[in-house]
């Protein structure tokens, strides 16, 4: 899959606009996906690719807390042991 990027900015009655124009190649099925969700939702394809890279940010957000919290239950687990474990040689 190719993707080519041209960004034009956009002027809005002499202010920028918080809107770019971006031009990209991508597979014609991709395409016709696109077209036929744009039908059926009655949204432009601009508005559903604005979407669509919206909730993957959040999903890859998603996974990166997930994949912190999960690495702070092991150091905090690890770090329990070790700490029962010296508890256990003071009492001894």
């Amino acid at each position: 899959m190719t993707y080519t990027w041209l960004i034009l900015i956009l002027k809005t009655r002499g202010r920028m606009s918080n809107k770019l124009k971006v031009t990209i190649t991508v597979d014609r099925s991709v395409v016709e996906e696109i077209d036929r969700l744009s039908k059926e939702q009655r949204e432009s394809r601009s508005h559903l690719i604005e979407e669509a890279i919206k909730m993957w940010r959040q999903m890859e957000l998603e996974k990166e807390l997930i994949d912190g919290y999960v690495a702070m239950d092991k150091e905090n687990v690890e770090t329990a042991e070790a700490n029962l474990k010296a508890g256990m040689e003071v009492l001894k």
